[in-house]
């Protein structure tokens, strides 16, 4: 984790929250104490929909220079949504609630910290690295959460006090944060970057190659987010594996990708962005598709959990690689460049979890791999339109 600031440890309440809260304590505990799939979908159609705020955060902190405060501000959100999960009982209101509050925070602190980096980035090489190490962090934030938990699960300690481990991890990042913040981000970034890193760069930003990638975006994560945010809860009732060992492969996943992202960092310094986004999908694809193939025959219980662990591969660096991907596409400003990508993650998270939660009360849980795969379909399908009408512009930036 070389070049790692202090500061970049606020992207670990996305791992501590985002995915290990989400996937192994949120989803289980309304399944347990509702059982009710659509409820489980509305409240990550939520987390997805605060999306809809992201260009609001985003403009906000660029044009009130308040990107500081609003890191930290997210971070107490997450705090609070753990709280009141904590303190929930069968209220349909309350769960409403908590998807809200973890929706905002998650949004926030994906709008604001891929911006700090990019901001104070001189060239791709330090973009590169600056993204791995902030992104190594997230990862760092999974194993320690997700070996904490599985220990608990295995010393027969509740879910609701589970979350106590989650609320303390947070808190600490809070602090961490607050002794040591990130640089500041000048509003008019844009008009001033180094020649150097605009030599990375397309010249001219066309408005179809922008919306092909956020279109591509969106559906991608029909697939990324419904089979990493449920991904235990659907191997636990398709392949019969135990919430405790999902948890357990997904620390395994995050030890290996701090290292694999140190990897695609290179590589991106190296060949631009869109190659490593390109490898992403390619996975994504592979991963549903053995996915939906496997669900409802009698396979090992280690292949969902090897599923899991490569499907993790893929997301790190998909999610590392597009903030990079963003700006050089996006003719907007830093931190709105990233509210509008985080539009459209957020939504396709939203609308692929609403979807997904429907499925299970109608068809039953391995219905969601077959959304899945359709979504990252479409997604490719967007991806092949992007590099025709834009391969000028692409092979000049990956070329760089």
């Amino acid at each position: 984790m070389k070049g790692v600031r202090l500061w970049h440890f606020a992207q670990a309440s996305l791992g501590i929250v985002q995915w290990v809260g989400i996937a192994i304590l949120l989803n289980p505990i309304i399944i347990e104490r509702t059982a009710s799939g659509a409820l489980l979908g509305q409240v990550m159609a939520l987390i997805g929909g605060a999306g809809l705020l992201a260009p609001l955060i985003g403009g906000l902190a660029d044009k009130y220079s308040c990107h500081q405060i609003l890191q930290r501000l997210a971070l107490l959100t997450h705090f609070i949504a753990l709280l009141t999960l904590y303190f929930a009982d069968t209220s349909t209101t309350t769960y409403w609630i908590v998807g809200a509050l973890i929706g905002v925070g998650s949004v926030a602190l994906l709008v604001l910290n891929p911006t700090f980096v990019i901001a104070s980035s001189k060239n791709q090489k330090e973009e590169g690295r600056g993204l791995a190490s902030l992104y190594q962090c997230q990862f760092f934030g999974i194993v320690v959460t997700g070996l904490l938990v599985a220990l608990a699960d295995w010393m027969a300690v509740s879910s609701t006090n589970q979350l106590l481990i989650l609320m303390g991890l947070v808190f600490v990042v809070l602090v961490m944060v607050s002794i040591a913040p990130p640089p500041a981000v000048e509003s008019h970034l844009q008009e001033t970057v180094s020649d150097e890193t605009k030599e990375h760069r397309p010249t001219t930003k066309k408005a179809m190659p922008w919306f092909l990638f956020l279109l591509a975006v969106f559906f991608s994560m029909f697939l990324s987010s419904n089979l990493m945010e449920l991904g235990p809860l659907l191997i636990k009732e398709v392949y019969h594996v135990e919430i405790g060992n999902s948890a357990l492969g997904m620390a395994v996943s995050a030890v290996i990708s701090i290292f694999m992202l140190e990897s695609a960092g290179r590589w991106m310094q190296k060949s631009g962005p869109f190659m490593v986004w390109y490898a992403a999908q390619a996975v994504y694809l592979v991963v549903g598709s053995l996915f939906w193939l496997t669900a409802g025959h009698d396979v090992n219980a280690i292949l969902p959990i090897a599923l899991l662990v490569v499907l993790m591969q893929a997301m790190s660096w998909n999610d590392m690689i597009i903030p990079a991907i963003a700006g050089r596409l996006s003719p907007n400003s830093p931190a709105l460049t990233q509210g509008l990508l985080m539009l459209c993650m957020a939504g396709g998270f939203g609308v692929g979890a609403m979807l997904a939660g429907m499925s299970i009360d109608k068809f039953g849980y391995a219905s969601v791999f077959t959304l899945s795969l359709g979504g990252i379909v479409v997604a490719l399908v967007c991806i092949a339109a992007l590099v025709m009408i834009s391969k000028p512009n692409e092979s000049e930036a990956a070329s760089a």
